[in-house]
């Protein structure tokens, strides 16, 4: 599946990503020189894993069946919110959640509690509900080992939820299907997971020592964990939408969901920075100008995204 001459996965177009996220993860120094034997090391494992059909599939999570039933729903032109319901109630405690959401004070403007699913569906809207599946669901797939979850799962995850949220308020702003900018916010990173899942099992006690400094690792270490989560994307039978913007992360020529993500990806990303004082808020304030970020989206995400930190364990 990988090349590791010219490090793409066929298919794929060969434009790097930027590595702001490394830059987060590892710090923002960057040298030029030849990567560490440690470093090299690490990506050769990688490449290994990528090649070996067997190993791969052992770290690929299969997609939650409750997920699966939610996203056919949504693409059957003839599905209402019964059709939500009924999937939703087999999940006790999904039900729950989804109880809890439509009695916080967003949704629910009475001091009367809400307990029955079909109001809960209909206050939350399909956008809603899907968003607290997704989010839900998706993170029964992050590598639980707790030491490694500290180091890089949860920062993963919370860039993530952070990412999708952007996508959904780009979505709303620019009118398009918000559901589908939330979801591919939320699994655009899943290639990340796995591949620092792949690196702390067969390097437990060096990867624990890792700090990459050369801009060749990050490049390159970007450029597979994009590659991965399109891979995971088709491994998942994921409908054609969210399997194109995704390879279109590699591009110049974006659709409209495409572009939502790439620009949601790169505030994000670049929040994280200026959060770490990594980057002044000058520059944070750039990337929002150069990406056609509005002040008022702006705005809304920075006061958002600290809340979606905490949130997360």
């Amino acid at each position: 599946m990988f090349n590791n001459q010219d490090n793409t996965v066929n298919g794929l177009a060969t434009e790097a990503l930027n590595t702001d996220f490394y830059d987060v993860m590892f710090g923002s120094i960057n040298t030029t020189g030849t990567m560490s034997a440690l470093e090299q090391n690490t990506l050769n494992r990688i490449v290994n894993v990528l090649n070996n059909p067997q190993q791969l599939k052992q770290h690929i999570p299969a997609l939650p069946a409750m997920l699966i039933k939610l996203l056919d729903a949504l693409k059957d032109p003839h599905a209402d919110f019964d059709t939500f319901v009924d999937i939703i109630e087999v999940d006790p405690s999904f039900a729950a959640e989804v109880l809890k959401v439509a009695n916080t004070a967003k949704y629910n403007r009475t001091d009367k509690a809400i307990i029955y699913l079909s109001k809960a569906t209909s206050l939350l809207g399909i956008s809603g509900l899907m968003n607290i599946a997704s989010t839900l669901l998706l993170a029964e797939v992050i590598p639980c080992n707790p030491l490694y979850y500290q180091l890089y799962g949860r920062l993963i995850w919370v860039h993530s939820v952070q990412c999708a949220t952007l996508c959904e308020m780009i979505a709303k702003a620019e009118k398009h299907n918000t559901a589908d900018a939330y979801f591919i916010g939320l699994i655009h990173d899943l290639g990340r997971i796995i591949i620092f899942n792949c690196i702390s099992e067969n390097m437990e006690k060096t990867f624990a020592s890792l700090t990459p400094c050369t801009r060749e690792y990050k490049t390159l270490m970007s450029e597979m964990s994009m590659d991965m989560t399109y891979f995971i994307a088709k491994q998942w039978q994921l409908p054609s939408i969210y399997i194109e913007a995704l390879k279109q992360q590699r591009e110049n020529n974006r659709n409209a969901l495409s572009d939502i993500l790439f620009k949601a990806n790169r505030l994000s990303e670049h929040y994280l920075l200026f959060h770490k004082k990594a980057v002044k808020e000058d520059g944070y304030q750039a990337v929002q100008q150069e990406l056609g970020i509005s002040d008022k989206i702006f705005e809304a995400f920075n006061e958002v995204a600290p809340t979606i930190s905490e949130s997360i364990t």
